[in-house]
C-alpha cells in the first residue's frame, strides 16, 4: 500500500484501475472535515448509488442520508422528475456566468422567484456559486457604495483592503 500511495498519481490509467476504489481514493483524494492520518489507515466509504433518501455503498450496506449529501440531494435521489428537468436543462445551456452584463434565463426566472418569496421587500438578487464568491462580492459591493457615498474613504477602513481572492486583486486603497 506505501508504494501506491507514492507513486499511483504517476501511474498511466490502465494501471491504476487494477486497484480497488478503495486504494485509488486514499492514494488520490484529500477529503475535506477529515482526519487525514486515519482516512490513510481506514480509507472511505464508497458510495455507489441512491434511491429515495436512502444511498447505498459499495458492500450493498444502505444508508438514511439525513444530511441530503450536505443539502444537494433535499428532493432524494433517482428522482426521474428531477432528472428529466436537470437533462433538459443540461441540453440547452448547462451554465453561463452573469459577469460582464451576461444574463440568461434560468438566472431570471430564479431571481423573480426569489424576490417573490423573500421574507422581506428586496429589489435584487445576487446569485453566486460559493461562499467565497458570494463574500468576494458582498466586500466589493460595500466598498463600491463607500466610495460613492458622502464618505467615500468609509470605504477604505475595510480590513481587506488591497487584499488579493482568487480572482481579483480589490484596488481599493
Amino acid at each position: 500500500m506505501e508504494i501506491i500511495r507514492r507513486s499511483f498519481g504517476r501511474a498511466p490509467m490502465n494501471q491504476r484501475l487494477n486497484f480497488t476504489y478503495h486504494d485509488r481514493d486514499i492514494a488520490s483524494v484529500v477529503h475535506p472535515q477529515t482526519n487525514l492520518l486515519k482516512h490513510l489507515e481506514t480509507g472511505p466509504t464508497i458510495i455507489t448509488h441512491g434511491d429515495g433518501v436512502y444511498i447505498y455503498d459499495d458492500t450493498g450496506k444502505r444508508f438514511l442520508d439525513s444530511g441530503a449529501a450536505l443539502w444537494c440531494t433535499s428532493l432524494g435521489y433517482k428522482n426521474e422528475r428531477v432528472a428529466r428537468v436537470a437533462y433538459e436543462a443540461m441540453l440547452r445551456l448547462p451554465y453561463f456566468s452573469l459577469f460582464r452584463h451576461h444574463s440568461n434565463p434560468p438566472a431570471i426566472d430564479l431571481s423573480e422567484k426569489l424576490l417573490e418569496i423573500a421574507p422581506v421587500p428586496m429589489s435584487k438578487v445576487l446569485l453566486q456559486c460559493s461562499g467565497s464568491e458570494a463574500n468576494d462580492s458582498a466586500v466589493k459591493i460595500v466598498c463600491t457604495i463607500g466610495m460613492v457615498s458622502e464618505n467615500p474613504k468609509s470605504a477604505r477602513s475595510l480590513p481587506a483592503t488591497g487584499a488579493i481572492t482568487a480572482r481579483h486583486a480589490w484596488p481599493f486603497r
